[in-house]
């Protein structure tokens, strides 16, 4: 597979030269590695990803390595032409979940001057994410890799593959469904601490899949929970992100394009009179609660939706849409509406998900939303 990387090498004190080229990465799984194995394959992709006279190369194994005072298995020596090498710690890693970054980041403690790389056969963009920004060097046999170092100055990025080659039945996870939806928005629009009936009764789905749902958040470090006890804290910033990557309501078999010739407020103002159940999302229900670019589309949920478009004097068009009508995926998306200018809207939450599989800006109003959705928890979290 073909994918892109990013190397920036410093040439003074004011230049950095970006280069962005293309290799070949293997795809491997993450079955019969052992440290060393790991470790010789990071090392030659490595190399293969350094500019022309630097050199990667293995310094030995640190004292006491494998010891809980030093769990490291090797040393790295990075070099460039003419500039002394600085030595990479790798910790390496056949599985890494995401909560577990936390407890390595306080017991490793990675530096700008003590660089950590943990190197593992696949790394997920979670565990990638959370890596980064504790601090970490990281690396996998796919092809993802992250090295930034001081000095000498060099930085390294670049994009393998975003599933795991070979998962293990047991970590097949999913967001996917109405339940899986139901219950992200519960953990997001409720305050925790929140125990697992208790949320499997907000969701309407059965404890025992709520609280596997809840195990695979708490690996995923978006949500953390005692062993048998309540979700504790809820990462919903990231949780949303993560369910968008599985949800959206622009799927063809759930949404109509339309085109309404007379703009988007006289839409509004129609949908003042609509009979029938419907809320509005996307751009014009965040323009209500934060400050967005100019609307161009419209989002709409109805459970009704073929006697709807004449009233609202839209039709269905194959390109320049600016109202998007959609059948609800299930009913949560009519749970906690608020009226706004006469107007049924969508939870925020909901609000946030449509906007980031929305195209055009739709992602980037999702992000100003919830930066006042932070500020203002009060508001919108029960």
């Amino acid at each position: 597979m073909s994918v892109p990387w990013r190397i920036h090498v410093p040439l003074g004190p004011f230049l950095t030269l970006h280069v962005v080229l293309y290799t070949l990465l293997p795809i491997v799984g993450n079955s019969g590695y052992s440290g060393n194995n790991i470790v010789s394959g990071i090392v030659k992709i490595l190399a293969a990803k350094l500019p022309a006279g630097w050199q990667a190369s293995p310094a030995g194994v640190p004292r006491g390595s494998g010891t809980a005072s030093c769990p490291f298995a090797v040393l790295l020596k990075i070099r460039g032409p003419g500039i002394p090498a600085r030595v990479v710690r790798i910790l390496t890693k056949n599985r890494l979940e995401p909560r577990e970054v936390d407890y390595l980041a306080t017991t490793l403690n990675p530096t700008p001057d003590q660089p950590v790389l943990i190197a593992a056969p696949f790394l997920s963009p979670r565990t990638q994410e959370r890596l980064k920004i504790s601090g970490f060097a990281y690396a996998d046999l796919t092809g993802n890799v992250r090295l930034s170092i001081s000095e000498p100055g060099l930085f390294i990025e670049t994009t393998g593959v975003s599933e795991n080659p070979e998962p293990l039945p047991r970590n097949r996870k999913s967001l996917k469904g109405p339940k899986a939806g139901r219950i992200v928005r519960a953990l997001c629009d409720f305050r925790p601490p929140t125990g697992v009936r208790e949320l499997a009764r907000r969701a309407k789905v059965d404890a025992g899949y709520a609280s596997r749902v809840v195990d695979y958040l708490n690996c995923e470090a978006l949500v953390s929970r005692v062993r048998r006890g309540p979700v504790k804290t809820v990462d919903w910033t990231a949780l949303l992100r993560r369910w968008s990557e599985e949800y959206s309501p622009y799927q063809r078999q759930r949404v109509l394009m339309c085109l309404a010739p007379r703009g988007l407020a006289a839409v509004v103002d129609r949908l003042k009179d609509l009979s029938g159940r419907f809320a509005v999302s996307g751009s014009w229900a965040a323009a209500q609660l934060a400050p967005v670019a100019p609307l161009r589309l419209l989002l709409v949920y109805m459970d009704e939706s073929a006697a709807a478009l004449e009233h609202l004097e839209i039709s269905p068009t194959d390109s320049g849409a600016n109202v998007a009508v959609a059948s609800p995926f299930d009913p949560v998306v009519y749970e906690r509406m608020s009226t706004r200018n006469g107007v049924n809207i969508v939870a925020p939450s909901q609000v946030v998900v449509d906007l980031l599989t929305s195209p055009g800006r739709g992602p980037n109003e999702a992000e100003a939303l919830m930066e006042w959705m932070q500020e203002n928890e009060d508001v919108w979290r029960a």
